[in-house]
């Protein structure tokens, strides 16, 4: 009598390297800012975060740190728009020059995503300020 077929055996994820750490903890970083083009920019940062977050707590450090950016960038882009909305009606359209203002979180975390991306470069840790970390 023959026996039902086992399934494999499960292995263990292989670590990386540090050097494969380093490159992508900085690819986490970058593709926030590179599917931010395509209007999804906790895209790139989640896919790393899902693929590398067993294989090397650096990568998983660095790549949640830049989806909680992603998702904090979004929030208070939301926020920031029914603000200034607000604003707008209650001033009879004279704050919609305001609006303007919307670039401004955009490209503080241009700015911020560059520099992690640099640190996870060099094997340093990077937190971004004023984020909401719901991913750990």
């Amino acid at each position: 009598m023959s026996q039902p077929p086992q399934p494999p055996p499960h292995r263990a994820p292989v670590p990386l390297s540090p050097s494969d750490e380093r490159m992508w903890g900085m690819f986490g970083h970058l593709s926030a800012i590179a599917a931010s083009f395509v209007t999804l920019p906790f895209l790139g940062p989640l896919v790393v975060f899902l693929v590398f977050k067993d294989r090397s707590p650096f990568v998983r450090g660095h790549s949640a740190e830049a989806l909680n950016m992603t998702i904090s960038l979004v929030l208070y882009e939301i926020v920031l728009s029914v603000v200034l909305a607000v604003l707008t009606l209650v001033t009879f359209g004279l704050g919609s020059p305001l609006f303007a203002l919307l670039g401004v979180p955009a490209l503080v975390a241009l700015v911020l995503a560059v520099v992690a991306a640099v640190t996870a470069n060099q094997g340093r840790v990077y937190r971004y300020p004023l984020i909401i970390r719901l991913v750990r």
